[in-house]
This record gives structure tokens, sequence and C-alpha cells, in this order.
């Protein structure tokens, strides 16, 4: 998977890219505005906070058919979900500001930033980018005892890694069992990590929550197997049982179903 571990800190991969192209953007801008007078740092502030503003929107846009029926999910930005083509041309419109209002120097300095910011997130994305991965060839168990293959459903597949200890993956359960209850033809897989039967089903019972999907991974087998390095994670496999996208941290609806649509074809 594309995330990154650092101590307890468990950073998506995408999320993570983002992080080292904003900082990068910032030092740079600093450096240069130390050697030379200006407002660049005012200016640096504002760039950065229109291109989160726009690409959030921009994301809500996107995917608004999810959002109107959700319209608070929208402030959720702690569930990840940005649409950077729409933050550059919010940086991009802060750069047209400092021009037009004379501050070449800072427009100057705003362009470096974020030519060697873009350079970074570029960068770290495709070293995160891992080899080809597929569904693996587990045998877990169901809440019932029953032996369960996760691989050869010939169908998309979201699989859900996550226990009944961890605050996002009891967040993000309602809706992800929502989700499952109105997506045919895409089957989800939740597998629990190290936890008996009885505390899985004290945990949906006390939720009201459905078990359909619901499997044990006693021995966390499938966080080895996948890459995955903190819960919960969500991975979207297509039919051929190919991992399309993957997540880690708590997601929002909106993201899963890009992710979805990426694998089965549907751009929804």
């Amino acid at each position: 998977m594309n995330a990154v571990s650092i101590g307890p800190l468990v950073f998506d991969g995408a999320r993570f890219a983002a992080v080292v192209g904003l900082l990068l953007f910032f030092v740079v801008v600093e450096i240069m505005a130390r050697l030379q007078k200006g407002d660049a740092v005012r200016w640096a502030g504002f760039a950065v906070l229109a291109w989160i503003v726009a690409a959030r929107m921009g994301f809500v846009a996107a995917n608004w058919p999810v959002f109107a029926a959700h319209p608070l999910d929208a402030l959720k930005l702690w569930q990840g979900g940005v649409l950077p083509a729409a933050g550059w041309a919010g940086g991009g419109a802060v750069l047209l500001v400092a021009l037009l209002r004379k501050a070449r120097r800072a427009a100057l300095l705003l362009a470096l930033g974020g030519a060697v910011a873009m350079a970074a997130h570029l960068a770290v994305t495709n070293a995160l980018t891992r080899p080809p991965v597929t569904l693996p060839e587990e045998k877990l168990i169901a809440l019932d005892g029953r032996g369960v293959q996760l691989a050869g459903r010939h169908r998309p597949v979201v699989l859900n890694l996550w226990a009944t200890w961890c605050p996002p993956c009891r967040r993000e359960m309602p809706m992800m069992t929502d989700l499952a209850a109105h997506t045919p033809g895409v089957e989800f897989v939740f597998a629990n990590q190290g936890e008996d039967a009885g505390q899985v089903r004290a945990f949906l019972a006390a939720e009201k929550l459905s078990d359909q999907g619901m499997i044990r991974d006693p021995h966390g087998r499938l966080m080895g197997a996948l890459g995955a390095v903190g819960l919960p994670s969500t991975l979207v496999f297509d039919a051929k049982g190919r991992l399309v996208a993957a997540h880690t941290g708590e997601i929002s609806r909106a993201a899963l179903t890009r992710m979805i649509g990426q694998a089965s074809g549907d751009p929804r």
C-alpha cells in the first residue's frame, strides 16, 4: 500500500506527499524572502489557504451526487478528498492577484515555491508506488466459524481492514455497511484484525450494524500480505483481483465511491 509510518503516526500516501510538498513550499518561500525584502510569506499563506479551499471545493463538486445526499460530509476534511487540479487553480489565482497588485517579487517566489512543491509531490507519489498487488490467496474465518476464501470472487471487491478498538474504524463502519447494502455488483469484505467473534458481534449489535461480509483475520496476516501499516485500511480490487486503489485512515463516502468507480469502470 502507498502509506507511510513515522513512529506512531500513519499517513496515507497522498496526504504524506501533500504534506511534504507543503513544507517544501514554505521552506523555499521563507529562504527566498529572507534574501529579499517583501511580504512573500504573507502571500504564501494566502496561496496555501486558497489551494486547500479550492481543492476541497473541486472534490465536492466532482462528487456532488454523493455529497448532495450527505452535505455535512463536505466539512469532514480529516477523511481526505481533494482535487489537486482545482487546488493549483486556486493557488494560481492568488499568484495572479499578486501580479495585479504589482507584488512581482512575491509572485516570483510563489511561482518558484509552487514549482518545487509540485515536483516534490510528484516525486514522493512516484516513490510510494508499489509493484502490482492482487487479492491474497488467504483463507480466513467467518463469524460462524466457516472458512472464507478471499480470492476468486470475479467481481470488484472492497476490502476493509479494521478492529473494534480503532476509533476511525468505528466511525466509518456505519457508512461502509450502508454503502455495501446499496452498491450492487461489488462485494464488501470487512476483515477484523486479531479479535474474536464475540468482540465483533458485540460491536455490531451495539451499533445496530449488519454482519454481512464480516470475517476474521485472527493473526493479522492480511496486513503483512498487503503492506498495510495502520487501521483502518481500505483496498479496492477489480474483478480480476488486481488492486486499483487504497486508502489508509478514515475514508469518506465520496472517496470510497470514487475508488469503487475506478475498479468497476464506472466514473460515478
